[in-house]
This record gives C-alpha cells, sequence and structure tokens, in this order.
C-alpha cells in the first residue's frame, strides 16, 4: 500500500471514529427526556384546546326562478353564490352574462361544463337581463 493510499485511510479512519464519538456522547449528555420535553413546551405555551362549535346560517331562498335554464343555475350557480346575490345584479346584456360565465369558470374554477355555458347564460339574460342596445344599468345616461 503506497503512503498516499495510507493518508487515505487514516484520514477516513479518524473521521468515522469521531463521528461515532461525537454521536455516542451527543446522545448521552444532550438527549432529552419525554418529560423534561413536555414541560419545556408547556412552559413555552399553553395547550391549545379544541371544542365543537355550531354554525347556524340564515335561510335563504336557495332555488333560482323556475324557467329553462334554472336547473343549470340551480346546479352549478348556488354551489358558491345566493340565489339572492346573482339577483340583485345589474341587468346584463347576454355577452355580458357569458363573460360573467366563463370568468367564473376560468378565473374561479366553476365546473360548468362549456356545453351548459350558453343555456347558463340565456337563463340569466330572462331573469336578470337588458338589451343589448339600451343604456347599462349602473352607466352614465346623461345627454352630451
Amino acid at each position: 500500500m503506497s503512503t498516499r493510499l495510507g493518508y487515505i485511510a487514516l484520514a477516513c479512519g479518524v473521521s468515522v471514529l469521531l463521528g461515532v464519538f461525537i454521536c455516542i456522547a451527543a446522545s448521552r449528555y444532550l438527549r432529552e427526556s419525554d418529560a423534561s420535553q413536555a414541560a419545556r413546551q408547556a412552559a413555552i405555551a399553553p395547550p391549545v384546546r379544541f371544542t365543537v362549535m355550531s354554525v347556524s346560517l340564515p335561510p335563504g331562498d336557495g332555488q333560482f326562478p323556475t324557467g329553462k335554464g334554472s336547473e343549470i343555475a340551480n346546479a352549478q350557480c348556488v354551489m358558491c353564490h345566493s340565489t339572492g346575490m346573482v339577483l340583485r345584479q345589474p341587468p346584463l346584456t347576454v355577452e355580458e352574462w357569458k363573460t360573467e360565465v366563463m370568468k367564473m369558470r376560468n378565473a374561479f374554477g366553476a365546473p360548468i361544463p362549456l356545453d351548459q355555458v350558453e343555456a347558463l347564460t340565456q337563463y340569466l339574460r330572462s331573469i336578470n337581463g337588458r338589451e343589448a342596445d339600451a343604456h347599462p344599468s349602473g352607466g352614465d345616461k346623461q345627454a352630451s
């Protein structure tokens, strides 16, 4: 064995022995008992106590007015919105409702199937809509 390999073996052996010594010393002198660990943690913060709560939400209408497409609105919209919230929106055109529905799908992850979007927008327009050539409900209707 060459001297170079001997030095490498000696360096590895010393490193391993030093590591074993540190592990033994740490486990003997630095080990914390479960009781002392529990006492230390109790001194840091009081224990967390969970209690059961009951929350009663106010009753809501829960159903959209009947009409062609109401079953889609009841299945897809009320999982996130109350019917009152949707019905209190300003009247929108079909295209504006379609933009809103697509925003719910794309930006917020609403699981509205693409094949139901058109029927849903037509329904929303029928219960809360305006004609395309009418002034927007929130727009400026003053004469110029």
